[in-house]
């Protein structure tokens, strides 16, 4: 089953509605629908043949579900980007996957533009645009027919390739069936017996697994929802209360902008039940904190890009557990390995294993890093935890390195790879410590050649002309040299203790 046949499915089973509202204007389910698939008519006859990569980049807005749509129905593969990401780093994923099809909206195009050539990719901007080798296609789309036809799918066929950032530096891209898709969908959809005309608030970036979890489930359930471009703290508020959001998802870092908001009182957020969380570690503080500012239920979870974004959450109604992230949801399997793949009793720590129709197909032309990830079907997550008798999951560390800023997942060695090429530079290590409002923060502690020396500020304008901005080192250090264990690898952990206790960080 194609996963664009979810949408469909739904369609026929509420019938038209007022289903989304976006910037002051209502649309229908059967509107969208049509749009859609008036766009899959329009990358046909540009040439979008099924097993096709085809980048979408924009910010969340009523272009990207139409795309993710028509992409899927045509059976072609969605590459999702953050609109954040620089010229450099969509260069990478573009040359890495193949694609030769790209959609983004005008603000966006002229990265797209330097990332690209007209000869390896053609561009495709949803509105105006006088940028070379570019083409508004809206025009186009409000012209064409429909596309009643849909392409076919199998379980295992490739519907979405999403690249996330690995512990080696470059990002990989996690390759995910349609099966992937309409399972995780379906097992959430189930645990939390969503209501059909349940009002949604969509904040997280459709980029993500996360929100493309949150448009699957919109598609599938017949709810009505709005979303935001961008997360505004202010218009956050005022979307909450303006249209009487009743469940929403929020990282950690949105909860407590919300929280801390001066003008959080002048809004009538009432209708507010649900809150789910996610994508970063909720600190109890938090949790406590919103619940009783906004007389709602806070509800934990966790998943990761590989196993297509849900892993465990709570029921609605599901007792809250200090430091759990839940149980796994319907379908899905978690055992808790040793280092070397055996299963361990509750309580005991180790990595934490997944199993079930959620897990990735694998990492797009990367079978060695495929073959390290799954072992005998256990989709070997990094993350090191314990369960108890009663199944609930603890995560107590990351096996891997990646920092978590505000629910963005961030490559250390990515940016130590920046770092090491402004001149002076001889050691680099860089890691995240905590931080109240985004989760983490991003740390470098570099040694410097004997006579050299820069700034903090230099480092951060080095790391700016070639990572995106949220990639930039918030705490720059200049160590003698770098905490080692006997095989000369650094110890992070050190470093971090060294944070705590430093007093000279630029």
């Amino acid at each position: 089953m194609n996963v664009a046949q979810l949408a469909v499915d739904a369609l026929d089973r509420f019938g038209e509605y007022k289903s989304t509202y976006f910037e002051e204007q209502w649309y229908t389910n059967v509107e969208l629908m049509r749009r859609w698939c008036a766009l899959a008519t329009v990358l046909q006859g540009k040439g979008v043949r099924p097993g096709d990569r085809v980048v979408v980049m924009m910010p969340s807005c009523l272009e990207v579900p139409a795309a993710f749509h028509a992409v899927a129905r045509i059976g072609a593969v969605i590459i999702p980007l953050m609109p954040q990401l620089i010229a450099r780093e969509v260069k990478f994923i573009v040359e890495d996957s193949g694609a030769r099809t790209m959609i983004t909206s005008p603000e966006i195009a002229p990265c797209v533009v330097e990332a690209t050539s007209a000869e390896s990719c053609r561009i495709l901007v949803c509105g105006e645009t006088e940028l070379p080798n570019c083409e508004n296609i809206l025009p186009l789309v409000q012209a064409a027919a429909p596309m009643e036809s849909m392409s076919d799918a199998e379980p295992n066929d490739l519907a979405v390739l999403v690249y996330t950032s690995g512990t080696t530096g470059r990002p990989k891209g996690v390759m995910l069936s349609h099966a992937n898709l309409i399972s995780n969908t379906e097992s959430v959809a189930e645990l939390f017996d969503l209501p059909a005309d349940e009002r949604s608030m969509m904040v997280l970036p459709m980029s993500h697994v996360y929100g493309i979890l949150l448009m699957n489930l919109s598609a599938l359930n017949g709810g009505v929802s709005t979303m935001l471009r961008r997360f505004d703290t202010e218009l956050a508020l005022q979307t909450l209360a303006d249209f009487c959001v009743e469940r929403c998802s929020l990282v950690p870092a949105m909860q407590v902008a919300l929280i801390h908001h001066p003008n959080r009182e002048n809004y009538d957020y009432s209708s507010l039940k649900i809150v789910a969380a996610g994508s970063a570690p909720l600190a109890e503080e938090i949790r406590v904190d919103f619940e009783r500012l906004f007389d709602c239920r806070v509800v934990d979870g966790y998943g990761q890009s590989e196993a297509t974004c849900a892993v465990s959450a709570y029921r609605d109604d599901e007792a809250f557990v200090v430091g759990s992230v839940g149980r796994p949801i319907p379908g899905v399997e978690v055992c808790i390995q040793n280092d070397e793949n055996h299963p361990l009793p509750f309580g005991e720590t180790g990595e934490i294993c997944i199993r079930g129709p959620n897990v990735m197909l694998g990492y797009w032309n990367n079978e060695e890093a495929s073959r390290a990830a799954i072992i005998d079907g256990w989709l070997h997550s990094g993350d090191i935890g314990h369960t108890n008798e009663q199944g609930y999951i603890f995560i107590t560390d990351r096996k891997k390195d990646m920092i978590i800023k505000a629910g963005e997942n961030i490559s250390p060695r990515e940016i130590e790879e920046a770092i090491y090429g402004l001149a002076g530079v001889s050691e680099v290590s860089v890691y995240g410590v905590p931080d109240p409002a985004l989760q983490e923060e991003i740390a470098v502690s570099i040694v410097m050649i004997a006579g050299e020396q820069v700034s903090a500020d230099d480092v951060r304008e080095f790391a700016g002309g070639c990572l995106s901005k949220f990639k930039i080192p918030k705490y720059v250090m200049f160590p003698d040299q770098l905490p080692k264990n006997s095989n000369g690898k650094v110890l992070k952990r050190t470093l971090r203790e060294e944070w705590k206790n430093a007093s000279d960080w630029s």
